[in-house]
């Protein structure tokens, strides 16, 4: 399982929400990540919704940590982990609308322990067809991630 490798505690756990990136747009996450981590990392992972009423629909909090997942094109199934970062501030909707529905939401910092897995570690989940829901507790999902492979170095995508 995903934590037997990242060892977090049951109060990391608590504080903790997995971010499932997929297809959107028609630009695949785990392709954009391996153009670009950091953008990915940032825009993909901490992206908030713009709700109808001008406010973002919030997720993520502060002090939380957020893992991020993006799927890989090659087999619906299967995750490649992008980073963990602890959420370290939200960020107000900006006042320009450029017409994206999605806004760079949150700061967060990179949790560097966790580095040395970041495009290599590859998981298994069976996300159901039709399941809106990309952000999930960890706490409910992280025992129902199998690692399927852990990529050497030179084969990582980052």
């Amino acid at each position: 399982m995903l934590n037997d490798l990242l060892h977090l505690t049951d109060e990391e756990i608590r504080r903790t929400k997995i971010r499932c990136c997929t297809e959107y747009n028609r630009y695949n996450p785990a392709e954009e990540f391996k153009k670009d981590p950091d953008m990915f990392n940032t825009e993909w992972i901490l992206s908030r919704k713009k709700n109808k009423d001008g406010r973002g629909a919030e997720h993520l909090y502060r002090g939380w940590n957020v893992i991020g997942l993006a799927r890989l094109p090659i087999d619906k199934d299967l995750w490649v982990l992008t980073c963990i970062k602890r959420i370290s501030n939200t960020l107000d909707r900006p006042e320009e609308d450029n017409g994206a529905k999605h806004y760079v939401g949150y700061e967060g910092e990179e949790l560097t322990e966790y580095r040395k897995f970041c495009g290599r570690v590859i998981v298994c989940y069976q996300k159901v067809q039709g399941e809106a829901q990309p952000i999930y507790l960890a706490g409910n999902l992280l025992e129902e991630l199998p690692v399927e492979e852990v990529l050497s170095p030179k084969a990582s995508l980052w």
